[in-house]
């Protein structure tokens, strides 16, 4: 039996692995909108995607969503990408550029299901690449074998609850007027 999950991802070069990996999923029909930022955060709200791929500093302003997977799009060099910051809009200090989130009520048997298949994606990045061009590039197989980092690991989201908190206390001084 095969489960129905619709999801919502940027259209960028790092999370071609993640798309390919959610795409070639083998217990789930995955439907993947690849959509603008602005438009995933829509989809999710509205219903229209179940799970998605999002910037992490917009994932933690939607209410009803949590971080599902051990993947992300995170930056595999200490200091930050801004190549990697500048195709996902986000500052190059952020710990974690993408994450992965699931709208409340998600089945377990799907998010379980969706893990595989990022697995699949991240160990298959050739293949993923291959199955957007004829004729893959080296410069982005090597961009995403170099310098992209897909694990979300302990220490990856302890950055990322210290980067939200540092991005809440800047954006609760605003003047009211």
């Amino acid at each position: 039996m095969s489960l129905s999950v619709k999801i919502a991802a940027p259209a960028t070069l790092s999370a071609v692995p993640l798309v390919y990996g959610l795409r070639s999923a083998k217990e789930i029909t995955a439907e993947v909108a690849l959509l603008p930022q602005n438009e995933i955060v829509d989809a999710l709200r509205e219903g229209r995607a179940d799970v998605a791929l999002l910037a992490a500093d917009v994932a933690r302003t939607i209410e009803g969503v949590k971080i599902v997977t051990d993947f992300c799009v995170a930056s595999a060099e200490k200091g930050g990408s801004v190549s990697l910051a500048d195709e996902w809009g986000i500052t190059p200090d952020a710990p974690v550029y993408g994450i992965i989130v699931a709208r409340e009520g998600v089945e377990p048997e799907v998010l379980d299901a969706i893990e595989r298949g990022l697995t699949t994606g991240v160990e298959r990045i050739y293949e993923a690449l291959l199955s957007q061009a004829e004729c893959p590039r080296v410069e982005d197989y090597n961009y995403l074998t170099t310098t992209v980092d897909y694990l979300f690991d302990a220490k990856k989201h302890t950055a990322l609850e210290a980067f939200w908190k540092k991005l809440k206390k800047a954006t609760s001084h605003a003047n009211p007027g």
